[in-house]
């Protein structure tokens, strides 16, 4: 069970596949579960702090459970991959596309955009 401490919180997150890198962010990891995204990509699905596996205070904001994701992919490394936000994490994802400048596709479900 791989995870990343920060902000004095461990991030828990399943990764998988190999190629460009897509992040997949849910409240849970376990919602991409079943989607159907394609071979051929390296993904990361985030379980967001205080739900799935990962610690923290239940009751976050989407701005506050952005900070998380921000600091995660700027410590992964990962501020250049494509980011797709489920619908149960799209305020999150509106908030970093929004406010912090970083591109997130909001998805109406959980399945791969065309």
């Amino acid at each position: 069970m791989p995870y990343i401490h920060i902000y004095g919180t461990n991030i828990v997150y399943d990764r998988w596949g190999e190629g460009p890198l897509r992040v997949l962010l849910a409240r849970r990891a376990a919602d991409w579960d079943g989607c159907g995204w394609p071979d051929g990509y390296e993904y990361i699905a985030i379980d967001l702090p205080g739900y799935g596996r990962s610690q923290g205070a239940e009751g976050l904001q989407d701005d506050e459970l952005a900070e998380y994701v921000l600091g995660m992919l700027v410590m992964m490394h990962a501020t250049e991959a494509e980011i797709y936000a489920h619908p149960n994490a799209a305020g999150v994802g509106e908030y970093l596309s929004e406010r912090v400048g970083v591109p997130v596709q909001v998805l109406a479900d959980c399945s791969p955009p065309d």
